[in-house]
């Protein structure tokens, strides 16, 4: 400190008074708004407090922030101190009269400059007790630190906080709010206070969570009144463990979407989707209830997962997203001159009012495409072949989808949400927090629109026309009415004009019904608007099933509790006490979040791969990718019409020579699995949509296949004295290798397999054999599995090309089928000859 320069700064008239001041914080405060007024910094140095003993008396010494010793650290940091040994000093003791605190300058001289501004001092921009609560009340409604931080300057002028002051606070908020709970516990803790319905689920032998599921109780509300139409889909980029979120919406009478649930899953595979539609289930009131439709994108394994647990639901696909697909691969194959024609005609085949009108439509297409086979077979094999009764108009217009025939819904709300969230590095509670905040924006909203719908009238709707209607049904209801009733003037009462979409699809009258009212003179009947648009109120009691009264009694569970409690041992108590304080004091528990970021399907791989100019919260779809490929491609001349891409030659698949000749051309590739005694099993499991890894579950439910009370005659007779066999080679004692009794074997596990999902089994290798399920009748959308034998151990996947010729079936099938099987084989006489044609060729 010798080095530095001899300043001398005398502050001692600011700080001389006879004023006497009342109480300790009166001196404190007067001192340091003094302090401030002449840019000094003043600390409490030292105090004491007169207690009676000796040497104790009231004091206050005041002194400069920059006294003191400055300390040189060797520790090699960029460590600075602003202690200069500053001498300034300052004593305040109560006067002997008793009139109050004195104070007494002892020395107003600073060896140091003093500052023309205090913003950024440490000490100066110490929150205030009102600036804190001010923060506290702002950092509640998300408010991003620099708003707060302007926020703060417009309302106290003096202050002179940076934001590392705000970001410090706000930390010490959530660290106070959470106290000692574990991120988990406090979770559950906040879900419990809102009265939220969740479920979750742990991975094996570990406390980590797997599964989350949770929903609002008024949104359980909806889902009960509004049960018709549900559009879910994942998105991704909420959460520091990347967790895919998956989001589940409806639509109100008044058109405005509402959040049924949210799932934070460990993968997107058909067993975790399983899991959170079965807790959707349960939200149901009435046990018979479930959506009539089910709007999805191509989503393999989610659309698996709905045909399991809601399988009387419609699942339709989103034709945005399918749109955007054919777009991008007709800029992939089409030349520029013709792409928007081949966009028409699609979009014709797509919005084709009857199956006539789509043959028609079609047609026009495939010549259209005649020179671009890649497009056309892509366009039929990955849509319109297993997947029109799903988007298209002449199937969809069938359906009362009430006018969602795309995923916007959910991916609005997923918008909505993100908006909300901020950013993508928040833990579970800060993704619950941003979640439930927009729910209640959400319900005030539609709260808002049932009273508009009841209370108010819109012009276009005075007329005694929609008397029976107007506070009835919801405005949404009455303009898609209004705009049907245009359609009159040239539709008139004809039905085979009208083509009654609106009826089918909205459950609002069409234009040939409004006509006969119109020509009746009679007002429309109120009964004709379907029940959906009529509701317009939340407070309403939800009406219960007859037997949905014992589902919720939990007497006889409770005293079973009891008895198994009081029949075990101490250990065993103690283990079954733990399983029940889970569910008693949920705060109370073990869960830990994933302690790694997982990886998710919609994440960029590589570096450099990613578009510019795309949403910092989430990963473009492929049509983006090939959007923006084409708008920055720059051709100086357009290849012609009959131009051909040059075809590089392709790996052979693996094992393809070991199955036979005749069918090698129809194998698109092999798909090896792991080879430990379970390899049948594992192919199983992947092609079902469980994954590799799901194959212990496939020899579970084979196994209760096999002892099914519908089929348990069946499969007497067709093991006969084999059936003990059969049943214990699915029975294994570890997760290992095992050993050969264990492997799956053909035909036994093939009948098994084919009856318990419903699928069509193919094994290519020595015989070829087809496996149909024996007790169902032929379905037109049915899955086929193909797998093949090598090696003469080892099984493998093989994906087939659409439409592959497929060998005969057994003669066990052909004896113990049952007689509506026999569909199977004329649904498949074709494929089935096309195979007997191709052996003899090579035999």
């Amino acid at each position: 400190m010798e080095n530095l320069p001899k300043i001398c700064v005398d502050t001692t008239d600011a700080f001389m008074t006879t004023e006497r001041f009342g109480t300790r914080e009166e001196v404190i405060r007067w001192i340091k708004e003094v302090g401030i007024d002449n840019k000094v910094t003043v600390i409490i140095s030292r105090s004491d407090t007169k207690t009676g003993k000796r040497g104790r008396s009231n004091k206050i010494i005041f002194g400069c922030d920059k006294g003191g010793k400055h300390k040189i650290s060797d520790s090699g940091t960029q460590s600075a101190s602003k202690k200069c040994g500053c001498p300034f000093k300052i004593r305040s003791t109560p006067a002997k009269d008793g009139s109050g605190w004195k104070i007494d300058v002892k020395c107003g001289l600073h060896n140091h400059g003093l500052p023309d501004r205090l913003e950024g001092h440490s000490f100066i921009g110490r929150l205030t007790t009102d600036e804190k609560q001010h923060v506290a009340d702002l950092a509640k409604r998300h408010v991003a630190p620099r708003n707060i931080l302007l926020s703060l300057q417009d309302k106290f002028p003096e202050n002179v906080t940076r934001i590392t002051q705000v970001y410090k606070h706000k930390s010490v908020i959530e660290k106070e709010i959470r106290g000692p709970r574990s991120e988990i516990q406090h979770l559950f803790k906040l879900i419990e206070d809102a009265g939220y319905v969740y479920w979750s689920r742990k991975k094996d032998d570990s406390e980590v969570v797997r599964e989350i599921f949770w929903a609002h109780p008024d949104s359980v509300k909806l889902l009960n009144i509004f049960p018709i139409v549900l559009v879910m889909d994942s998105t991704y980029k909420t959460n520091k463990y990347r967790q895919p979120l998956f989001e589940i919406v409806g639509m109100t009478s008044t058109e405005l979407t509402f959040a049924v649930g949210f799932a934070y899953m460990e993968s997107e595979q058909t067993e975790n989707f399983c899991w959170v539609l079965e807790k959707l289930k349960e939200l149901f009131v009435k046990k018979d209830m479930c959506p009539q439709v089910i709007l999805t994108d191509r989503d393999l394994a989610l659309m698996k997962a709905i045909e399991v647990v809601f399988p009387n639901s419609i699942n339709l696909l989103c034709r945005f997203h399918i749109n955007k697909n054919v777009g991008a691969k007709c800029k992939q194959h089409v030349v520029n001159d013709l792409q928007k024609t081949i966009d028409t005609l699609w979009m014709e085949v797509v919005w084709a009012s009857d199956e006539v009108e789509y043959g028609q439509r079609l047609h026009q297409l495939e010549q259209a495409c005649v020179d671009y086979s890649g497009f056309i077979n892509y366009v039929k094999d990955t849509w319109l072949t297993p997947h029109r009764h799903r988007f298209v108009g002449a199937w969809i217009n069938r359906v009362l989808h009430l006018g969602n025939t795309t995923t916007n819904r959910v991916e609005s709300a997923h918008w909505k949400l993100k908006q909300m969230l901020g950013n993508s590095i928040g833990d579970m509670v800060k993704c619950w927090e941003a979640m439930n905040n927009n729910l209640r924006l959400q319900l005030g909203n539609i709260r808002a629109s049932f009273q508009k719908s009841f209370y108010e009238v819109e012009n276009a709707h005075v007329s005694p026309f929609y008397g029976y209607l107007r506070g009835s049904v919801s405005r949404a209801a009455l303009r898609r009415i209004a705009e049907e009733l245009l359609r009159v003037d040239y539709v008139g009462t004809n039905r085979q004009i009208c083509g009654c979409t609106l009826r089918t699809s909205y459950g609002l009258p069409c234009a040939c019904e409004l006509g006969r009212y119109r020509v009746g003179g009679i007002p429309i009947p109120i009964d004709v608007v379907h029940v959906h648009w009529r509701k317009l109120t939340m407070e309403v009691e939800l009406e219960k099933g007859e037997d949905d009264g014992s589902e919720v009694d939990m007497t006889a569970a409770m005293d079973e509790l009891w008895r198994r409690f009081r029949s075990l041992d101490v250990v065993g108590k103690r283990a079954l006490r733990s399983r029940v304080c889970e569910l008693a004091y949920p705060t109370m528990t073990t869960l830990c979040p994933p302690p790694e970021k997982i990886k998710t399907k919609g994440g960029v791989k590589k570096k450099g791969k990613k578009p510019a100019d795309y949403d910092v919260y989430r990963d473009p779809s492929y049509h983006e990718y090939v959007d923006k490929a084409s708008q920055s491609s720059q051709r100086q001349s357009q290849p012609s019409q009959t131009s051909k891409k040059i075809k590089l030659s392709k790996k052979q698949p693996q094992f393809i020579v070991q199955f036979p000749n005749h069918i090698r051309s129809y194998i698109e590739d092999v798909v090896n699995v792991e080879s430990d005694g379970n390899c049948g099993f594992r192919v199983i499991a992947s092609l079902h949509g469980y994954g590799e890894d799901g194959w212990s579950m496939v020899r579970r439910e084979l196994g209760l296949e096999l002892i099914d009370k519908d089929r348990s005659t069946l499969y007497d007779k067709l093991f006969s004295n084999r059936l003990s066999a059969v049943r214990e080679s699915l029975m294994i004692e570890s997760f290992g290798s095992q050993p050969p009794e264990k492997w799956m074997s053909l035909p036994d596990m093939g009948y098994l397999i084919a009856n318990r999902y419903n699928v069509v089994l193919v094994c290519l290798g020595n015989p070829c054999i087809t496996f149909f399920p024996m007790t169902s009748s032929h379905s037109p959308n049915v899955s086929i599995y193909c797998i093949g034998f090598v090696n003469q151990n080892h099984w493998v996947q093989v994906n087939m090309k659409e439409g592959f010729p497929l060998p005969p079936v057994t003669l066990d099938w052909k004896k113990f089928r049952s007689h509506i099987a026999t569909t199977w084989m004329l649904g498949f006489a074709g494929r089935m000859q096309h195979w007997q044609l191709l052996t003899p060729v090579l035999a």
